[in-house]
């Protein structure tokens, strides 16, 4: 099993600008002028070093946790990322069953203009554009904010038409064929 940590050259670097700190502290309080020489300590009162040097570590120290969150985000994306194409060639099977789950339970909690956008591509976008608009109209007629206007005016024959050409389109890039149907018939069942 491969544990590297993406983690790891963060926190050694910021675990050496720390020891850095450390050595300049008592660089400073070292009678040995040589040691400080062409530095920016070199300038500064003796007894407002360690003010200096604290607030340096604490930058640092802050840097270091923003540092470490952005790996540890790049690490999640790419794996999610690389999980998802796993996912796509149906591996691991387990996995990806708990994921359509999970998929499966929250769909209907998503913003609808989303999940309108994971069909760009696949379905007309001025479809889904159109499909959008009736929404909006939807929306205002169920909410009916007398401070809001009206959306665009749509009438059931309108909608219906536009409703009923995104779920051809729909059907006609998701359908399964029935040699797919025969694949998934059992993992449909479970």
């Amino acid at each position: 099993m491969n544990s590297h940590n993406p983690l790891d050259p963060v926190y050694k670097a910021y675990a050496v600008a720390s020891d850095c700190f450390r050595v300049v502290t008592r660089a400073i309080r070292n009678p040995s002028k040589e040691l400080i020489d062409r530095t920016h300590f070199d300038a500064i009162d003796p007894a407002t070093v360690d003010t200096a040097v604290d607030i340096a570590a604490q930058q640092a120290a802050d840097l270091a946790v923003l540092a470490l969150f952005a790996t540890f985000e790049r690490f999640v994306i790419e794996h999610l990322q690389m999980a998802n194409r796993l996912l796509a060639a149906g591996y691991p099977q387990q996995y990806s069953a708990k994921l359509a789950q999970k998929f499966e339970n929250e769909v209907e909690y998503w913003k609808f203009g989303e999940v309108l956008n994971l069909f760009k591509g696949e379905v007309d976008p001025d479809l889904i554009g159109q499909v959008k608009q009736v929404k909006q109209y939807r929306d205002w007629i169920a909410h009916r904010n007398p401070k809001q206007p009206p959306a665009a005016v749509s009438n059931p024959e309108m909608a219906y038409d536009v409703l009923t050409r995104t779920i051809e389109q729909i059907q006609q890039t998701h359908m399964p064929t029935a040699e797919v149907m025969q694949d998934v018939a059992p993992a449909l069942v479970e």
